[in-house]
């Protein structure tokens, strides 16, 4: 980059004053908390964090490390804490420890002393909240460990798996019912273990129930709990660590109730004391260790490297199995078919309960906690699906098998239309609803959340193509950025003759991706001219026209066919090509993988297919909030009004994630949006980003056998893209499946052409 980022450009970018800015980060608390939570998310995703400096420009060099802890008193947060300072020391460094715990007006004070002479900060299992956590995170490098921020580094266990497996293990042995009791209520792993079981429960049609008492995650916060379980027993309990189920096992014993005989118990953590308990305890083992061993690692490369790509260390957490589960039991608890999540004491408070589904909620939360905030009769209750895959397959499973779904699911729009034609979703679309509601989206996002006639979401992000190019690259060798395809191969073919190790573009390997390309070349292979009528028009010669092009690009090195992300990074070496065609979405991912090539990327409108005055763009991802059909009709209303909240309001689309892109005319017609220039690319990126989206081709419709289609083009059309492939020849048998597979689903098949 050319500059470091400065509080005007965080004011740029955020919508506000420069002095907004200012007293946002030096003076905080004395604003509204959605405007300095705004403010701070904006400082981190612009690298204000990496790029702030001391005065002469360097860092203070202390060889000091601040490690912040909710509490040193917690067994597991202290095993990650030795490891963290082992781990510091072999690379020379120290730690300077404070806990979370203290008054924080003292704390506050404390910090902003300390953040002088420390070199880097790792916050272990914060519990304060996401503002404050943030107002002490500007000035220095720093990990999360356990929790999970935009914009910072992040160390954490995920359970998913091991959560997973175990409630697998409680249902064979015949356990139908678990309750979960939760630690402290603003911890991030406390609601992600919520999530996870939660997601397993729906899975396994099992009973869960949520204790939330306030209950300090200790052996005497254990022994609380197990007067509120007692007023509504299940099979199982899960408690939110170690400490929390020794205390449980103990009042336990004391009522005349055994472990595992009458309830089985499961830990989290791993404490050396559970395994020394009688009986010894089954637990999810979180990795202290382990975690603190790469939080010394990490803080010391970000130390050293302010520059280095922000990180995301994923360790996989793993079940120990003891003595505290039955391994036959019959169930005893007679509770019915599956219940809400939700603390026992609310059952009756007249609060209404959705169930909202999604692949994460990571960049969800605050929208939903606002929306909570500003609507106290409707609690959103999330499931996590941990992947846009095990989500889909989760809400198709128990679609599939005539078990409750979520109230709400927030999924890909390319995907949708395979759950609205098997009756999934509510048809959304009334006149009103049409006038009203439509005229809030962009067009083209909104005839996407169409299908066959009907209406079965509203948009969320809209995901509409760019050109995203490395500026220098394309000076160095003279070229300018392609306005046609025609001039894009030429380019391409001089540049990698000039310097064989180097592309123009890249295509990415899956199959929205390829169908990206049709749409934007104005085809319509196919159309939904009804719910159970499709039209294929797979005769119109500019499908091998466009194929074979492509072909040609891979066979003269203008093109390389790879995987373009891994969910959270670019996969192509910075380099390696000029060119990325990608959604919009992209441009943050090119940002968080390469940033010391800030400055070097710049954001065009893609090559036409014809001539420029004709370009169209097409759509690669986007995503779209549907309601079940099956919902309670008492509950409809209350799920229409969030999704609807959450999708268009103001507030809501203001608290979105930097870098995302909504599909609303709010957000597309927002002058402080529009002028922003954002300084990783140097200019203004979503005017780039809204001509497009005024451009998208709305001539195409997905249908609803994307799982039948995505395997046909991976086993088919991948493998033949390649330098000397048969890429046209594959994609022209490809597409021939298709008619026959409709008809197989019982779909009306016309073909013209």
């Amino acid at each position: 980059m050319s500059r470091n980022v400065t509080i005007y450009d965080i004011a740029k970018a955020a919508g506000v004053s420069p002095s907004t800015v200012s007293r946002a980060l030096s003076k905080p608390g004395r604003m509204a908390i959605a405007t300095e939570m705004k403010i701070h998310r904006v400082a981190e995703e612009l690298g204000y964090l990496s790029h702030r400096r001391d005065g002469d420009g360097a860092s203070p060099a202390s060889g000091l490390i601040l490690v912040m802890s909710s509490g040193f008193d917690n067994p597991y947060n202290m095993r990650i804490l030795a490891a963290l300072e082992r781990g510091l020391e072999r690379h020379g460094y120290a730690a300077v420890c404070s806990d979370f715990a203290m008054n924080y007006a003292i704390k506050r004070r404390a910090t902003s002393l300390l953040m002088r002479d420390i070199d880097g900060v790792v916050l272990i299992s914060p519990t304060i909240n996401e503002p404050d956590l943030r107002r002490m995170t500007t000035n220095r490098p720093t990990v999360l460990v356990n929790q999970q921020l935009s914009g910072l580094s992040t160390i954490a266990v995920d359970s998913t798996a091991a959560i997973e497996r175990t409630m697998r293990m409680l249902r064979d042995s015949g356990h139908a019912s678990v309750t979960y009791i939760t630690g402290t209520s603003n911890s991030w792993a406390n609601e992600v273990r919520r999530r996870a079981i939660k997601a397993a429960a729906y899975r396994y049609d099992m009973e869960l129930r949520v204790a939330h008492g306030g209950f300090q995650a200790t052996v005497s916060g254990g022994e609380q709990a197990a007067r509120q379980f007692m007023q509504h027993p299940t099979d199982a309990v899960f408690t939110y660590n170690d400490q929390l189920a020794i205390g449980f096992e103990a009042a336990m014993r004391a009522r005349g109730m055994r472990i595992p005989d009458d309830v089985s118990l499961i830990g989290f953590d791993n404490d050396p004391a559970g395994a020394a308990a009688l009986p010894a305890l089954t637990t999810i083992d979180q990795h202290a260790e382990t975690l603190g061993d790469m939080a010394a690692r990490t803080i010391v490369e970000l130390v050293r490297a302010p520059q280095s790509r922000r990180v995301n260390l994923i360790e996989q957490a793993t079940l120990v199995e003891r003595d505290s589960v039955s391994a036959g039991r019959r169930s005893v608890m007679k509770l019915g078919p599956y219940a809400m999540t939700r603390p026992d004491d609310a059952e009756t408070s007249g609060t209404l309960t959705l169930t909202v589904l999604s692949a994460t909620f990571t960049e969800l939360m605050p929208r939903i906690e606002e929306f909570m905030r500003t609507h106290p009769g409707i609690v959103i209750d999330p499931i996590e699906g941990h992947t846009k895959q095990a989500a889909n397959d989760l809400y198709w499973e128990r679609l599939q098998s005539g078990r409750p779904v979520p109230d709400v699911f927030n999924l890909d729009i390319d995907v949708m239309p395979q759950f609205a034609a098997s009756g999934a979703f509510m048809n959304l679309s009334t006149p009103r609803v049409e006038t009203e509601w439509g005229a809030e989206f962009n067009p083209a996002a909104w005839s996407e959340a169409h299908h066959a006639g009907g209406l079965y979401g509203l948009p969320g992000d809209q995901a509409q193509t760019v050109l995203f190019y490395r500026r220098d690259l394309l000076d160095e060798y003279g070229i300018a950025v392609p306005r046609t395809y025609e001039e894009f191969h030429r380019s391409g073919v001089e540049l990698h003759r000039r310097e064989p190790s180097l592309y123009l573009g890249v295509m990415d390997t899956t199959m929205q991706y390829y169908l990206a390309f049709l749409r934007a070349a104005g085809l319509r292979p196919w159309r939904m001219d009804g719910p159970d009528h499709i039209t294929f028009d797979l005769a119109d010669p500019r499908i091998g026209e466009v194929a074979s092009f492509l072909q040609r690009c891979l066979d003269d090195g203008v093109l390389v066919a790879q995987r373009t992300w891994d969910g959270r990074y670019a996969t192509i070496r910075d380099g390696l090509v000029a060119t990325v065609l990608n959604g919009n979405w992209y441009g943050k991912i090119i940002a968080a993988s390469y940033p010391a090539s800030a400055g070097r990327w710049r954001v065009a409108l893609p090559p036409s297919w014809g001539a420029p005055d004709k370009l169209m763009t097409a759509e690669i991802g986007g995503s779209v909030m549907t309601v079940s059909a099956r919902i309670p009709k008492d509950h409809q209303r209350a799920a229409l009004e969030f999704a609807h909240w959450f999708q268009a309001d103001p507030t809501s689309v203001d608290l979105r994630a930097i870098g995302g892109y909504s599909a609303t005319r709010y957000f597309q017609t927002k002058p402080d949006l529009l002028d922003t220039v954002d300084p990783y690319f140097e200019q203004q990126v979503y005017r780039v980003y809204t001509e497009s989206a005024h451009l998208v081709n709305r001539d195409w419709d997905y249908l609803p056998f994307d799982a039948f289609m995505s395997a046909g083009f991976a086993s088919r059309v991948l493998p033949e893209l390649r330098p000397g492939g048969g890429s046209p020849a594959a994609v022209r048998d490809w597409l021939a499946e298709l008619p026959g597979y409709a008809r197989s689903q019982g779909y009306r098949v016309t073909c013209s052409g």
